[in-house]
């Protein structure tokens, strides 16, 4: 690598001298004379730089064009030819000519001159490609024709035209395409013969020409003519893709005529340029415009209809919003879909009843969203706000849980207490609607009253959605001790176990230690279930200083299940320690141990020790290796300790490796 380097900055260095060291330059041209597609590219990067540098050097550029000159001699292999004439397209003089023309005259290598000589613009350049021309046979012409054609040569006119009856179809077409792009008075006349002609083979290219001919006509001022032939070329008889250009053009130049002819487009039977025809519509300046086109729509195929729609929301006046509003009951899905798009755009409180009526009618998952986001983006928040809401009060079910949403996401926390009032119902799906909103624009101060909808529910299918709500609200409220204020509030209003185990389970969500004591409380409930919900908290609880209550419930169990519960909890709890771990840390597990009752629990607890990073824990793991029974699991955790410790405590580890074999 350090080579290579070395090389790289003795190449760079060569810049600084004049002239160029010809050891080293003649060493990477015999480097890149050689060059394969997938060989290193080294030699053409390292010359592709020195071409940069030389930019602001006339008399190193003459240099490096005589190397290129030299990488085009036929010992050379065709991928480092083909490099040196992208390099002469920059760099390429006069000096350059003779050896491009003669590359000329293979049809090997014909393109990649063509290549060079058609970037460079240098008179001489043309002159070579030209006289060419006269001269080369076969499929070369094709790329002097392209080359020719992008120089806009007049010269070559004649040449070019005779071409066009060649009895190769490629040649001719390659020079018919020339001729439209060069478009000067013979090259007209001779295209426009050409379309006489009709000759299949080659109406593609006579066409592409033609329409490259109208174009530069209706740019120089010349409309009449440029009409006659845009006219000409929307025969059937043309190709789709030149009768959809045609047709733009024509709305282009003929402003007076546009609506006329777009009409004719849409009364007539051609369905290919009935798009062209109606996206016309949308730049129409004309103010009764909307109204006209509207009156055709019904006559449209759907997806025509669907066009006409987008065509009439781009111009967003009244009479295409009205025309567009009908429609979102048409029988068509996809008509329904652009029209409702397109409402929830444009209109206001006037589409909602359309919506809804849209929304009752289908079953369509995706349609529902869509018209969901319709109702939600409509304008005239106030009076549009007001009559989602009046209709949501008349239905139920699904469709209100919509219009739920709808209402959430228009008002945001303005629309809180209408949420919390729907959560008082009994049907399902507005309920589940209405917390889901909650959820997201409550705020610490509504955490009261939704607590109360959380403990007086009346389905008990939405208790996972409120409980969700109440949370999300929790998280809002920064102060902890404020959480379990609220919480505790709560807990004094409790009339029964059920209620008061739901408030139980929040105050996980505070963690502090009021709510630890609330909890130490509710052990001695007189309430089973009270008592069991606390047990499954204080599992559950963020930090150690619920640890001596669980060690406490772990070793005076009210039932087998508490104690198993307890012992989880502090399992999980010590090994939240472990990336850390210290002596507390490892006197946790050696109560751990100490209070596991069988094997299984042994097991569980060394699942947790494998992971503390700290010497002390292979003191605990190694005695259970003679316990057979979890001499598996100690021997894992052995391992996974030392290997943990390893570079702080080598001989530590190493030894209860040696142990653990």
């Amino acid at each position: 690598m350090k080579s290579q380097t070395l090389t790289i900055m003795t190449v760079l260095g060569i810049m600084l001298t004049l002239p160029l060291y010809a050891a080293d330059l003649s060493q990477l041209l015999a480097d890149a004379a050689k060059y394969e597609s997938g060989q290193s590219v080294e030699p053409l990067q390292k010359i592709e730089q020195l071409l940069r540098d030389s930019v602001a050097r006339p008399d190193l550029q003459a240099e490096l064009e005589a190397a290129m000159i030299k990488l085009l001699a036929p010992g050379s292999t065709f991928e480092a030819r083909r490099f040196a004439c992208q390099q002469l397209t920059v760099i390429g003089t006069d000096a350059s000519l003779p050896v491009l023309a003669e590359l000329l005259k293979n049809e090997e290598t014909a393109g990649i001159a063509c290549l060079a000589l058609g970037c460079q613009r240098l008179p001489k350049a043309v002159e070579v490609l030209r006289n060419a021309l006269t001269t080369v046979r076969g499929r070369a012409r094709i790329q002097l024709s392209i080359a020719l054609g992008n120089h806009r040569d007049v010269q070559s006119v004649r040449l070019l035209a005779e071409m066009t009856h060649d009895t190769d179809a490629d040649v001719a077409c390659a020079a018919i395409i020339a001729l439209g792009k060069i478009a000067d008075k013979p090259s007209c006349e001779s295209i426009a013969a050409l379309r006489k002609e009709a000759r299949p083979v080659i109406a593609w290219a006579v066409a592409d020409a033609s329409l490259r001919v109208a174009e530069k006509l209706a740019a120089d001022g010349d409309r009449k003519t440029a009409l006659a032939i845009y006219t000409e070329l929307l025969q059937p008889a043309q190709p789709i893709n030149i009768q959809r250009g045609t047709l733009a053009a024509l709305f282009s130049i003929d402003k007076r005529g546009v609506e006329q002819r777009i009409l004719d487009v849409l009364h007539g039977s051609d369905s290919t340029l009935k798009p062209v025809a109606i996206a016309a519509i949308a730049l129409l300046k004309s103010r009764g415009a909307s109204r006209k086109f509207a009156a055709e729509l019904p006559k449209l195929r759907p997806c025509e209809q669907a066009l006409m729609i987008e065509a009439l929301a781009s111009r967003g006046d009244t009479a295409a919003v009205s025309v567009i509003r009908e429609n979102i009951l048409s029988s068509d899905a996809v008509v329904r879909r652009s029209a409702i798009v397109a409402v929830g755009k444009l209109d206001g409180a006037a589409a909602v009843p359309f919506l809804i009526q849209a929304l009752v009618k289908t079953q369509d998952d995706e349609e529902i969203q869509t018209i969901e986001s319709a109702l939600g983006d409509l304008k005239g928040n106030k009076e549009t706000n007001k009559i989602i809401m009046e209709e949501m009060k008349r239905t139920a079910g699904n469709i209100r849980s919509v219009l739920i949403s709808v209402i959430a996401k228009r008002c945001g926390h303005t629309a809180v207490p209408v949420l919390i009032e729907e959560t008082a119902g009994t049907d399902v799906a507005p309920i589940k609607a209405a917390f889901h909103s909650l959820a997201r624009f409550s705020t610490g101060d509504d955490l009261p009253v939704l607590l109360e909808r959380l403990v007086s529910l009346k389905v008990p299918e939405v208790r996972s959605d409120a409980e969700s709500a109440v949370v999300r609200t929790m998280a809002r409220i920064e102060n902890i001790s404020s959480r379990t204020d609220v919480v505790c509030a709560a807990l004094d209003k409790s009339s029964n176990n059920e209620s008061r185990c739901l408030l139980l389970r929040l105050l996980l969500n505070c963690a502090d230690a009021k709510a630890l004591a609330i909890l130490k409380a509710a052990l001695k409930d007189n309430n089973p279930d009270v008592r069991e919900t606390a047990v499954r908290t204080l599992t559950n609880w963020p930090d150690n200083s619920a640890w001596d209550t669980l060690i406490e419930i772990r070793r005076q169990p009210e039932k087998e299940l508490f104690g198993t519960l307890a012992l989880r909890g502090l399992v999980r709890l010590a090994a939240k320690q472990n990336v850390a771990a210290d002596k507390d840390s490892m006197d946790r597990y050696r109560q751990l141990f100490a209070n596991a009752q069988n094997d299984d629990e042994r097991k569980l607890v060394l699942s947790a020790l494998a992971g503390a990073v700290h010497p002390d824990a292979l003191q605990l793991a190694l005695p259970l290796l003679s316990n057979s029974a979890v001499s598996a699991e100690a021997k894992m955790a052995v391992k996974k300790i030392a290997e943990a410790i390893k570079d702080k405590h080598p001989q530590i580890a190493q030894d209860a490796l040696q142990k653990a074999k």
